[in-house]
């Protein structure tokens, strides 16, 4: 049996507004509005308990050049509190932090030799000037030590569950996307950008330390530089916390930033085959990518013109005196002035930096001194 209807229809919709249910609903239509795809309801494991834990949206922009896909991905939070305002204590960020990178960016990618000079070029400064403007509205003007949710009506503090959670949420969403995204996008041609933002329904005040002064003032949106351990290991980030009523004006911002960072990828794609010239992880890769299009080929060579040799390898690159030298092992100093002097061979190799590593200068062959 069926039991009866006891709470009036039209009383339904305000109980849910009192959930986070429709803020959530709220922020994704937001973002479709202004052109972003959004996932809902995106689960990840705890890193701590293996327990199903949810990220509420996944909202994300997509651009294409060439064969470049960048994606910029915003993981977002949605907290409704009715009765509490959230409160962030903040003080002057130090001047200087040898320990921290106040600006950190959290990328992934299966891009090379992109995925090679991201990792040892000092490539962030482009990127923030290209996005100075959007970048310095969204950056951590201060450092937040403490927050707290107050009792609204009271004025008395309570807790910083709702506040925490949302950090913990973002945090571990982060770190478990970039874990997976190797396993789910692999061979792609793609490179994701990632924010991180908490769209918060309730009042926000940011109450300023200075020596033993401390003023309170409300503001519609803070920026946590966020400093926490996931899989045991430390995880910073930039965590943006905002009010629902500015959602839009924020979303401008990653807009901006989501464009910033398209432009910056083409750039840093074509700086990261000139990087060949200068960076010895770019240089491993092609090398490696080399002896796998001409290490049996060189060998073959060798044969056909009867010069002897062992089992021919192009072990590493280097760049000297305007010259990419291909380094060889199981070879001596015969097949050495053989390979340089062959047309055949120096056509052959030619044709394959030009397509591998968009590389059309000089070259020659030498020697791999293991010293």
């Amino acid at each position: 049996m069926i039991g009866r209807l006891t709470v009036p229809l039209d009383a339904v919709p305000d109980a849910l507004e009192r959930t986070g249910f429709v803020l959530e609903h709220e922020v994704a239509e937001a973002f479709k509005s202004a052109n972003w795809s959004v996932i809902g309801g995106r689960y990840y494991a705890d890193d701590v308990d293996g327990r199903a834990r949810e990220l509420d949206l996944i909202a994300y922009k997509s651009f294409k050049h060439n064969d470049l896909t960048v994606v910029y991905s915003v993981l977002v939070s949605c907290k409704k509190d009715a009765d509490n305002t959230w409160a962030f204590l903040t003080r002057d960020k130090p001047a200087y932090d040898p320990n921290f990178d106040w600006n950190p960016i959290h990328y992934w990618t299966d891009i090379n030799p992109l995925e090679r000079y991201l990792q040892s070029e000092k490539w962030k400064a482009d990127f923030l000037s290209r996005a100075h403007g959007a970048w310095s509205e969204v950056a951590a003007a201060r450092d937040i030590f403490a927050f707290q949710q107050i009792d609204s009506k009271r004025a008395v503090p309570k807790n910083d569950v709702a506040i925490f959670n949302s950090i913990t949420t973002l945090m571990k969403g982060l770190d478990y996307e970039l874990v997976v995204l190797p396993k789910r996008q692999e061979n792609k041609g793609r490179i994701y950008f990632f924010s991180l933002l908490s769209v918060v329904d309730a009042p926000l005040i940011e109450v300023k330390y200075s020596g033993n002064n401390a003023e309170a003032s409300e503001v519609d949106a803070i920026t946590y530089f966020a400093r926490y351990l996931v899989r045991k290991r430390e995880l910073s980030a930039l965590l943006r916390f905002v009010r629902r009523d500015v959602l839009p004006v924020e979303i401008e911002r990653l807009d901006s930033l989501a464009m910033s960072a398209f432009q910056y990828a083409k750039s840093a794609v074509a700086s990261s085959f000139e990087a060949i010239r200068t960076n010895e992880l770019v240089r491993d890769y092609f090398a490696a990518r080399l002896h796998s299009r001409l290490g049996w080929w060189l060998a073959f060579q060798l044969t056909k013109y009867r010069v002897d040799h062992d089992s021919v390898k192009i072990s590493s690159l280097n760049f000297k005196n305007g010259v990419l030298v291909l380094e060889l092992s199981g070879i001596d100093d015969d097949a050495i002035a053989f390979l340089n002097s062959d047309d055949e061979t120096l056509q052959k190799v030619g044709s394959a930096l030009e397509q591998l590593a968009k590389f059309n200068g000089s070259f020659k062959f030498d020697w791999d001194i293991p010293f």
